[in-house]
């Protein structure tokens, strides 16, 4: 039984599970993305605490890698990382995408596909079957109506996400399904424990974010 810290930073609402067999034991979040950076660390410390454990219990830290957004990346990942190598444990590194998709596997449909908000008409976006297994790779794409025909030709999918929101109003096809459920550090927690047991783990010095476009902001002079 794998007792793993859970991170996901990388959406709108912040959140930590503590798991154990891939079971939430601990749970919390945040929903001010501004105040992530200060709230990640007492809240993984009270969460842990609130389970009567100490962080030397921890077997493994899960983090979502991207894509997402930029801070909230470089912040879960930073946190995950220092922990790892201050308790010499390993680091399990998931997409986003990934985790959006165990959300909503449940759901009638042949295939997930998660949605991102990617600013301006974009999104980050990937299609997976119902064993997650990528049919489509994560990619930056614009939102149109016609982009997902070919495959809503054949097969119905459920579209899930802040960046579905997008999508709903220009895709009308009757093979199209939309979910509004949110996924958190608590379906994190289900492909973390799976990962333990294949021992897929992540190397601490070159982990990055996936980001999937350059960042950029206006310069100030």
């Amino acid at each position: 039984m794998a007792t793993i810290l859970n991170i996901d930073t990388s959406v709108d609402t912040a959140s930590v599970c503590l798991s154990q067999d891939g079971h939430s034991i601990g749970y919390d979040s945040n929903e001010v993305q501004q105040d992530q950076a200060a709230w990640l660390h007492p809240a993984i410390q009270n969460m842990i605490a609130g389970a009567g454990m100490k962080l030397a219990a921890l077997q493994a830290v899960a983090v979502t890698i991207g894509p997402g957004s930029y801070t909230g990346l470089r912040i879960g990942l930073s946190a995950a990382k220092g922990l790892c190598f201050s308790l010499s444990i390993p680091l399990i590194a998931v997409n986003t995408l990934e985790m959006m998709a165990s959300a909503v596997k449940e759901e009638e449909a042949d295939l997930l596909c998660p949605l991102i908000d990617a600013r301006r008409m974009e999104v980050f976006t990937a299609v997976y079957d119902r064993n997650l297994v990528p049919v489509i790779g994560p990619t930056a794409m614009l939102i149109t109506g016609p982009a997902f025909d070919e495959l809503l030709a054949t097969k119905t999918i459920v579209f899930s996400g802040n960046g579905s929101l997008k999508l709903k109003p220009v895709l009308h096809h009757p093979n199209a399904k939309f979910s509004d459920r949110k996924a958190s550090a608590s379906e994190l927690a289900v492909l973390s424990e799976q990962y333990y047991r294949q021992e897929k783990f992540a190397g601490l010095a070159y982990s990055e974010p996936l980001y999937l476009k350059e960042f950029y902001t206006t310069a100030r002079v």
